[in-house]
């Protein structure tokens, strides 16, 4: 792990014990499993498949006056294997600043797939609003757009269809065409269910759904395409994009709060 995140989360988890003595903080764990996919602003590049992904992190809810119901949210955590796969209608050096492991993947075909794998630290903000409890111990929450800052960590990438290469290639580092800062809005809710009948304190677990749309981009690449090929293949005129691939995703937010 990180050692600055693992540094931050003990932080976060001696600030949670410290004070969630006086009821207006609390703290807790999530495990959540993902479902993203990327999108691009080029009408030649296109969705063309998901990415199942893993949210691990902390989280801590300082709420606002006494009654229980507004609170600041926050935490810090890993997200796994983000992303998706762009399918290129043309070809060319997409992936131009990368250290590709054959120069053969330097310069791919048309029609070839980009399957990227991004890891970041995360760190959200936002609102959170819980309703009274209902149904004995279960109370409903909803989280108002919040923004989520992610910093990139580890970024793989397959290759895939670059048949005139003779070759795909599979875990790919392509952590350098992919920007350091990944900025993220989101909306969500669900249910909690407080374990010892207490509104505000004790154990809650909580299950949630939420769905997230990046609207910065994460492709820091400016790549050549060809944009014209003879009858031989070979290119004729080639031009210079930098097209725009930004995240979107749903995630099932599982936890715990103390």
């Amino acid at each position: 792990m990180n050692k600055g995140l693992f540094c931050a989360l003990m932080i976060l988890f001696a600030f949670g014990s410290a004070t969630a003595q006086n009821g207006n903080f609390r703290f807790g764990f999530q495990a959540s499993p993902t479902l993203t996919w990327l999108d691009s602003d080029n009408k030649f590049i296109n969705s063309n498949g998901t990415n199942l992904g893993l949210r691990l992190g902390m989280r801590g809810d300082y709420f606002l006056g006494n009654s229980g119901k507004y609170a600041l949210t926050s935490g810090i955590g890993f997200a796994f294997n983000q992303g998706g796969t762009l399918l290129h209608d043309r070809g060319g050096n997409l992936l131009s600043k990368s250290e590709l492991s054959s120069e053969t993947l330097r310069i791919l075909p048309d029609m070839v797939e980009i399957k990227y794998s991004v890891r970041y630290i995360e760190v959200p903000v936002g609102l959170l609003m819980l309703t009274d409890q209902i149904f004995r111990d279960f109370r409903f929450f909803f989280n108002v757009p919040y923004l989520t800052f992610g910093f990139k960590s580890q970024a793989i990438g397959d290759i895939m269809g670059a048949s005139a290469t003779g070759q795909n290639s599979e875990d790919e580092n392509i952590i350098k065409d992919v920007n350091a800062l990944h900025l993220t809005w989101g909306i969500g809710g669900g249910a909690e269910y407080n374990v010892r009948g207490n509104s505000k304190g004790d154990t809650n677990i909580y299950l949630g759904i939420f769905y997230n749309q990046g609207f910065t981009d994460i492709t820091d690449n400016k790549a050549t395409t060809y944009i014209a090929r003879d009858e031989l293949g070979n290119p004729t005129e080639v031009e210079e994009e930098d097209s725009r691939g930004t995240i979107r995703g749903i995630t099932l937010q599982f936890g715990v709060m103390f």
